[in-house]
This record gives structure tokens, C-alpha cells and sequence, in this order.
């Protein structure tokens, strides 16, 4: 079970510097406390630099100072919120997925300071998006944009979950939701030498979109003061998804959607948006019908 902490990786680089202010924000909505991390590891041993591990104690203080430095800059930001700091030497990767299971949200920066010059997703925010048990947001495009929440649903459970947390952030943002179906005109498999199977194109897409509305209202009831929409919209979702993100503040997507296969840990669509949305994502990992953490009270 979660205390509703809000997890941020750090490592000193400006993705992260970014991430940590978003992060910081998020939790003074909530009114929950803040965990900054750094975790650092090295590629050979340290015996080989220095005995006696004075290149150990030269490390960790280091990586003390790079976290009290962030910490400050947090803090000014949101002086109420209750920052919690600390450097740790481990695979970061690890380090922040281990603590998503104790929290309602981690954070990360696109790409940490190792990664290749022009990467649009370093290797370690890429690992916690796929891995982390709890909702991850990774920090991208612009991330002090104005607009509405925008969220893209499926009918899957996993979309519920988006949804609900979608219609959260809306409401502690004051902002409005736009809830997006792409629709795509379903293939159906058929034996060989089978006639082919005809249906309305139209007509499916009119289910498909009231499917998805009816979703929506449902999920409504939680936050009435909260304004939505919702858009059926023919075309692929990531694509459909990419596109509206350059009018939205956040963009929010289950894990997997109906398509995914079985043990999939994070769908091509909530892939996608994390190497090419236009602001911060989202990706609702959590238990299908589970209650959103922010949602509690």
C-alpha cells in the first residue's frame, strides 16, 4: 500500500532539474510529500582507482551534493511540501522502481546525463515506464504547458485506469479532460477460401465511439466538477495522440490497451508517446478497477 508519496529520479542534468520542478508541483496539488533520488553506479570496481574507499566517500558526497542542490531548488519552488532526499549508490533503474512500490507516482526526466546526444528517451526512463508498478510520468515536450488533461482510451481495463487518473489530474489542475478513442477499422481474420466478411464501416465505428463515451460518463461521476469531452477520432492512436499532446498539459495512457499481448508490459502506444509527445506522459500502471492514489481520501 502506498503513503501517497511522489517519487523523483535526479541526476544533476537539466532533463532531470525539469522533471524534479514538475514533480515538485504535483505533489503540492496533492498535498503529499516529495522523495528525491539519486542513484549512482559504477562501471569497475573502485578498488581499481583507490584503496581504502576514499574514491567511495568522494562518490557519495558528490551525488550528497547534487541532491541537496536539487533539493533547494524544489523547495524554493514549493516551500510547503515536505522534500525528502537521498543519494544511493545502484542501477537507477532499480533503484526507482524499487521505491514505485511503496509510492502513488513516479517521475523522470527524458534522458539522464549519459545518454547518447540527440536520444529523445534515455535507457533508465524507458526501463521504469515499462517496469514500475505504480503510475510513472516521464517529463518531456513542455512542461509547463497550458491546457487540458488529454487522455486516450480503448474500452480496456487498462484505460479505465488512465481514465480515472486523467479525470484526478484534471481536477487538481483545475483544468478540463479530453478523452480520445481512435478508431480504426477493425481486420477480422477469416480461413482461407472464405467469402468475405462485410460490415459497415460506419457503423462500427459509431459502436466503437459510443462504447468508449459511455466509458467516459461512467468515470465522470467521480469528479462532476470537472469539464470533459470526448472525440472519436478515425485514425491510429499514437499518431491521434501525438498530434493533440501539442495543446495539452498532460497526456495520459493505460500500460497496455486491448491490443496488447499477453504480458505486456507497456503497450506501442504508451511507447510511442514517450519518445514523441509534445508534453508530459502519463502511463497509468497499476491494477485494472484499482482506486487511483489520488483519488483516496
Amino acid at each position: 500500500m502506498d503513503d501517497g508519496t511522489v517519487v523523483v529520479g535526479v541526476d544533476g542534468g537539466e532533463p532531470s532539474v525539469l522533471a524534479a520542478r514538475w514533480a515538485v508541483a504535483v505533489a503540492a496539488r496533492r498535498g503529499v510529500p516529495l522523495r528525491v533520488l539519486l542513484a549512482y553506479r559504477w562501471r569497475v570496481p573502485l578498488t581499481a582507482f583507490a584503496p581504502g574507499g576514499e574514491l567511495a566517500e568522494a562518490a557519495q558526497q558528490l551525488a550528497d551534493m547534487l541532491v541537496e542542490d536539487v533539493t533547494r531548488e524544489v523547495s524554493a519552488v514549493a516551500p510547503d511540501v515536505v522534500v525528502r532526499a537521498a543519494a544511493v549508490p545502484g542501477h537507477p533503474a532499480d533503484v526507482l522502481v524499487k521505491a514505485g512500490s511503496g509510492a502513488a507516482l513516479v517521475v523522470v526526466g527524458t534522458r539522464g546525463r549519459q545518454a547518447a546526444t540527440g536520444a529523445l528517451l534515455g535507457s533508465v526512463s524507458q526501463q521504469v515506464a515499462i517496469h514500475s508498478t505504480c503510475p510513472v510520468a516521464v517529463v518531456r515536450g513542455r512542461p509547463d504547458a497550458a491546457g487540458d488533461v488529454l487522455v486516450g482510451i480503448d474500452g480496456s481495463e487498462s484505460s479505465g485506469l488512465a481514465l480515472a487518473l486523467a479525470f484526478d489530474e484534471a481536477r487538481q489542475r483545475g483544468c478540463g479532460l479530453k478523452a480520445v478513442r481512435a478508431i480504426e477499422t477493425p481486420i477480422v481474420p477469416l480461413p482461407v477460401g472464405a467469402p468475405p466478411l462485410l460490415h459497415d464501416s460506419a457503423e462500427v465505428q459509431r459502436a466503437l465511439a459510443d462504447e468508449a463515451a459511455r466509458q467516459v460518463t461512467a468515470a465522470a461521476e467521480r469528479c462532476p466538477d470537472v469539464p470533459w469531452e470526448f472525440h472519436g477520432v478515425a485514425g491510429e492512436a499514437a499518431d491521434v495522440l501525438v498530434d493533440r499532446s501539442r495543446q495539452a498539459q498532460l497526456v495520459v495512457v493505460g500500460s497496455r490497451g486491448r491490443g496488447g499481448f499477453a504480458g505486456l508490459l507497456l503497450g506501442s502506444v504508451g511507447m510511442r508517446l514517450l519518445h514523441r509527445a509534445h508534453c508530459p506522459v502519463l502511463i497509468a500502471h497499476g491494477s485494472p478497477g484499482a482506486t487511483p492514489p489520488a483519488a483516496r481520501t
